[in-house]
Order: C-alpha cells, then structure tokens, then sequence
C-alpha cells in the first residue's frame, strides 16, 4: 500500500516491450478473422467468454451478458468516457456506445483489428461515439485523467509489467474514476503444464493470481478493490468452446490426413489453448475473475 502522503507514480512509462507485442500482434493476425470472427463472435463482435444462463439463448447473447455485466458494474452510462484497452475488433466498444450512450476509445494493437472495428462501428452506426486507434495500453498517447472508466476485458492478461500497466491507468483514469477488468488469473488448484499451454497459445503473459492482481493495483493507491469469481456463470460457455475447439481440431486433422495440408502453427496452439483452457476452467487451474478498483483523488 502507498505509504501516507507518498506521491503516486503516474504519468507515461516505458511501454510494451517489442518482442512481446510482436508476439501478441502476430497472434491476433493469425486468429482474429479466420477463428474468432468466424466461429466465435457472432453478432456480439466479441473475443471473451460469454456470462450464460437456462435463460441465454445464444452464443452473441452470452458475450453481451457479459459487457452489460461490467458496464453495470463499473457504472457506465450516457457521456461516460471509457477507455476499451484490448478493443479487439470493437465488440464491447460498440456495445457500450450503442446500448448505454457510453463515449468510448478503443486500442489494440493490431492494425487490422482497428479497421475492422471502425467498419463495424459504421455498420451499427456509432460511429460518432466511438474512435479506434492502435495504440499500447501500457504507453498511450492520451492526456492525464482522460477517461471515466478504463475497461479490461481478457486483455490485461496479455500485459507482462502488471506494475506499470497499473501506474498508466492511474495516470488515465479521472479522480474517481474505475478499472474494470474480467480475465484469466492462475486458480486455487495450479497446473503448470496446461496453463503454459494456455499462455504459448494465446499470447499471454504468465497468469497471476487474483491476490496478486489487488496486491499490484494496492501498490498503485487504488482503492475500494474488489474480486468475484465468474466460475459459477460461464459453464455455458465454456461448454460452447470445448465445442468449437473440438470441431477445429478435428477439421485441422481430418485436412492434415487426408489431404496433407498442415494447419497455420499459431492457429493450431490456439486451438489447443482453447481446450487445455476449458479443462483448466473446470478442474480450478485458471479461474475467470472479475476486479473492480476505483482511484482515488489526486493530491
């Protein structure tokens, strides 16, 4: 925690390092419109895992369920300035726009993901409330508390330097303002195999725990933290990717014997990512966590 009357650490830092988000651009490359885009997002345009009941009768609604989830949570509203960081093609970001009047600014740092995501915004014709740029989340080019919320949906999971990653948020958040995150964090019961699986697949930093993640936003004064453990809400939809995997792989396979053509390595350790995660979800290796932080005024 900030020791009494301690300065806080904000303002620009260092940024991602270029291995690192070679590594995460090449993935996406590779992944957003050949699996995600085409067997995965639907309507909704989203890449998370979606929040599902006996009520949900889709796969588009379930990943909506989930952006109404954090939206909800992190009080997002008309005129509220969000900052979507890990904006993917757009999904949330319209989402927010459309649904809730939010004025919301997405970055990835794909290129081709921004334009994909100002087609879509286009097309749900919020184009006016929402702006796309590629940008990285831990070294933006926005002023100091530019934003009311910044929203976290399984991207902070890509970041490797928690530490400053939380420094930069507190430099773009408004006095007051929230993070809201839903992401993977290493669960009670650990499997080190299967999480490396997970993490080479999808381009993700090593997984921390949901203490760790609060013991890293403490470190940078932001207050009122809370978790929840979204385990019990995406069974669902975890069952839904165990079945696209599946089928993926058993297409890979089927191409690979019959007709000799080898799948792309990275959507290979996707696909197999997918599924050594449905097995990490259900046996308590990853948990699906939510965090909740707001920060504090300036002094």
């Amino acid at each position: 925690m900030r020791a009494p009357g301690s300065a806080y650490r904000v303002g620009p830092v260092s940024g991602t390092a270029d291995d690192v988000k070679a590594r995460v651009v090449d993935y996406y490359v590779a992944t957003t419109e050949a699996s995600y885009l085409k067997s995965w997002a639907g309507a909704s345009l989203g890449f998370h895992i979606g929040i599902a009941d006996e009520t949900t009768k889709s796969q588009a609604e379930s990943l909506d369920n989930t952006n109404a989830f954090l939206a909800e949570r992190a009080g997002v509203g008309r005129g509220t300035r969000v900052l979507d960081a890990g904006s993917g093609v757009g999904g949330s970001s319209i989402w927010l726009a459309r649904e809730l009047g939010a004025r919301v600014t997405g970055i990835t740092l794909v290129e081709r993901q921004v334009e994909l995501a100002r087609q879509f915004a286009r097309e749900h014709g919020v184009e006016s409330q929402v702006d796309f740029a590629c940008e990285d989340m831990l070294k933006t080019s926005f002023p100091e508390a530019s934003f009311d919320v910044v929203w976290n949906l399984e991207s902070m999971c890509h970041v490797v330097d928690l530490d400053a990653y939380a420094a930069h948020v507190s430099w773009l958040l408004a006095d007051g303002g929230t993070l809201a995150v839903i992401d993977f964090c290493r669960g009670p019961k650990p499997d080190p195999e299967s999480e490396s699986v997970v993490c080479r697949g999808w381009a993700l930093a090593p997984l921390r725990t949901p203490d760790e993640v609060v013991d890293t936003l403490a470190r940078h004064s932001f207050e009122t933290i809370e978790t929840l453990d979204l385990g019990r809400r995406i069974g669902l939809s975890v069952q839904a990717l165990e079945a696209m995997a599946s089928r993926s792989l058993l297409t890979m396979r089927a191409e690979s014997a019959f007709g000799g053509v080898a799948a792309p390595p990275l959507h290979e350790a996707h696909v197999l990512a997918a599924l050594s995660c449905v097995k990490s979800l259900r046996n308590g290796a990853i948990s699906l966590t939510h965090f909740l932080a707001r920060r504090p005024r300036r002094r």
